[in-house]
């Protein structure tokens, strides 16, 4: 005799229930990432615009307000590396803003660019390795009561954990270019007690590029802002703003299409 299903239908419709609130949650995720990209677009298509057009209208020149830029900005070199290393590690301001603007300080010859690059990636280094230890000897229910202070969930730290059992040192690396999960992976890299020096190294080097990429920007890229160079590289800069804004309507109607259906709940069995 053929043995019976004991589940029937309703076991099969709880399966399709499950595969749709799966497949619900992924849209989810699409849409928030969706968001992400469609900002960077948006910011991306303005300046590159504004670029190409500043070569031709001339409305922005950097260097017609060199002198006065370094009057106003003068006092700021009496506040000397260890402030700066207190603001890079505690002012809440993400260091994508702080780093080019040290670099910025470095041109105008108010810091020395190299030991910046030293205070930088020591101020991260100093930063990971305090929610490393944090995570490593917290008891995982103490740390996420403290976390929930800052807004970050149980659920933040799983999904870091699964980044960093699949990918180990690697994804401490990377990590290091991600606003904020770089955060939520340096604890959870503490709570799994992975190897103090694999985290250290991947950090450092991971950081040591971010830092100079930053502070390179910041030490040369106010050049972009000046009409001549504008002209020179007007084709690279066109390019770039068509490219993004089709990124733009991309993504915009990959969002449009997602979230009515995202937004729409299955009752369920």
């Amino acid at each position: 005799m053929r043995r019976q299903d004991k589940g029937g239908p309703n076991r099969l419709g709880s399966i399709e229930h499950r595969l749709k609130s799966y497949e619900e949650a992924g849209k989810e995720e699409i849409s928030r990432y969706s968001y992400y990209l469609l900002i960077f677009s948006i910011i991306t298509f303005l300046l590159t615009f504004t670029g190409f057009l500043n070569g031709y209208f001339h409305f922005m020149n950097v260097a017609a307000y060199y002198r006065y830029e370094k009057s106003v900005l003068s006092p700021l070199k009496a506040t000397g590396y260890v402030t700066m290393f207190l603001v890079l590690c505690f002012f809440p301001v993400s260091d994508y803003v702080l780093i080019p603007f040290y670099g910025y300080l470095s041109s105008l010859g108010y810091f020395n660019v190299y030991l910046t690059l030293l205070v930088v990636v020591g101020s991260m280094m100093f930063i990971a390795e305090i929610e490393y230890f944090g995570g490593r000897f917290a008891g995982r229910a103490i740390l996420l009561k403290a976390l929930s202070y800052f807004r970050i969930k149980e659920k933040d730290i799983e999904v870091a954990d699964r980044w960093l059992a699949r990918h180990g040192p690697f994804s401490i690396f990377m990590s290091t270019f991600v606003p904020y999960f770089r955060n939520v992976t340096s604890l959870a890299a503490g709570t799994l007690k992975m190897n103090a020096g694999y985290y250290a190294i991947s950090n450092l080097v991971g950081y040591f590029l971010r830092a100079l990429f930053l502070l390179y920007l910041g030490y040369t890229g106010l050049d972009v802002l000046t009409p001549s160079f504008d002209y020179r590289y007007r084709l690279p800069l066109l390019l770039t703003a068509v490219f993004m804004a089709l990124m733009i309507a991309m993504t915009a109607l990959m969002m449009y299409e997602i979230r009515p259906a995202a937004g729409k709940r299955d009752p369920g069995p």
